[in-house]
């Protein structure tokens, strides 16, 4: 399991402003405002041990970060928008868009193809990728009214630690990558 920390080193949230200020534009023009710089970080050696994915990261252009002893990290920037309450996250691969329902349902929307397909009884709705944050954000808005609109309640989600919750929920869904 990924641990999460706040980047608090100016150098290294420079490289993230750097590297997805696009996307940090468009998504403050949907308006997003900023959350939060983020590490996420696999177990000690996995620089090593996940040496293919690393390889498949640096086409992405990712911010990589190597904490003691050889862990392999990501740093990426988390943005928050109040309505619907969403977090989105954005990544080498794109942009990821969360937001959650007060019965543990999480709605997930993204610039990307996901390769881990919830199953039929999962409370993870996965919409279908979007090309760009703007109409990633479009379905999203759409898809959870449509759920509000069936009677779930959107829950807040605004801080770090409400990313963190919802990345981990995700993370469990790897086991069905196909």
């Amino acid at each position: 399991m990924a641990e999460y920390t706040e980047i608090t080193d100016l150098k290294c949230q420079s490289r993230v402003r750097a590297r997805y200020n696009r996307e940090m534009a468009s998504l403050q023009a949907l308006g997003f405002r900023h959350l939060a710089f983020c590490i996420e970080a696999l177990g000690p050696f996995s620089a090593i041990l996940q040496l293919p994915a690393l390889l498949l990261m640096l086409p992405k252009k990712e911010v990589l970060v190597f904490p003691s002893p050889f862990r392999l990290a990501v740093a990426n920037v988390l943005l928050v928008h109040s309505h619907p309450s969403s977090i989105a996250l954005c990544m080498g691969m794109g942009v990821k868009i969360y937001t959650r329902f007060s019965d543990h349902s999480l709605l997930i929307s993204s610039t990307f193809r996901s390769h881990a397909v919830p199953g039929p009884a999962s409370p993870i709705i996965r919409n279908l990728p979007s090309p760009t944050p703007e109409e990633a954000w479009i379905s999203h808005k759409q898809r959870a009214l449509e759920m509000e609109t069936l009677g779930k309640t959107i829950a807040d989600s605004g801080s770090l630690g409400d990313y963190i919750e919802l990345s981990r929920r995700e993370e469990d869904l790897s086991q069905y990558v196909i």
